[in-house]
């Protein structure tokens, strides 16, 4: 209880606290360690992993996944190309097939690689009508892509849509018979394997070669003629 013995109790307890504290800063640099060694490790896992790396780019980078062309396509390009076209010779249709282009308005028919017929058409104008008293649209565009023709029709009748009567802003027809139309279509018809769409005649012959149509392909009478006997159900239509 003297002063010599309050001394030593005082010197005790700050080696006791320090003792304490050492412990805490120890743990305290070990977890400030563990996370930058964890930030550090994602950052290389994120970096590395997303195909992004620190060296310098070079030519050699560049061109060390391509694959190099064999000696015979270095020294005669014929070759390649022989070896492509083989490649590519079983995807064209064996029979006849037909290829639109959509844009220029022009069609092809063709067998293998002969053309037996290249012609003047009209695809879809790219117009849109609304349905002023509903909520109604239109898109008379043509559709892209792979088809085939679905059925054949001589002397196809047209049963006019809602949309041909709002075009024309005259009302919509009591009897659904007076909807039907007469050589509207032409001669023939071919019928797409999507609703609504098909190749056929066209009574405005003047403006075959422009997007004029609702979106089914026009074409002339002569033109259709030669469709008509080389295109049977079945047959490939390609339209881009």
């Amino acid at each position: 209880m003297t002063g010599t013995g309050n001394a030593t109790l005082y010197d005790v307890t700050n080696d006791d606290l320090a003792a304490k504290k050492m412990p805490r800063v120890l743990v305290v640099v070990l977890v400030l360690l563990s996370i930058l060694l964890l930030g550090s490790s994602l950052f290389l896992a994120v970096f590395l992993g997303t195909g992004y790396d620190s060296r310098i780019i070079t030519e050699e980078l560049l061109v060390s996944g391509r694959q190099a062309p064999s000696h015979s396509e270095r020294s005669d390009p014929q070759t390649a190309l022989a070896e492509a076209e083989k490649i590519t010779e079983g995807l064209l249709p064996k029979k006849y097939f037909i290829v639109i282009d959509r844009v220029h308005n022009r069609l092809w028919l063709r067998e293998g690689e002969r053309t037996d017929l290249e012609a003047l058409i009209s695809a879809g104008a790219g117009s849109v009508l609304k349905d002023p008293k509903g909520d109604r649209e239109w898109v008379f565009d043509t559709p892209m892509g792979r088809f085939k023709v679905k059925g054949r029709r001589e002397k196809p009748l047209w049963t006019a849509p809602d949309w041909d009567y709002i075009e024309a802003n005259e009302p919509f027809p009591k009897n659904y018979a007076d909807r039907v139309e007469e050589g509207s279509l032409g001669e023939y018809a071919l019928d797409l394997d999507v609703p609504g769409y098909m190749i056929h005649g066209t009574l405005y012959t003047r403006l075959i070669g422009r997007n004029v149509s609702h979106g089914c392909i026009r074409v002339g009478r002569d033109d259709l003629r030669v469709l008509w006997k080389k295109s049977p159900v079945g047959s490939a239509v390609f339209i881009f």
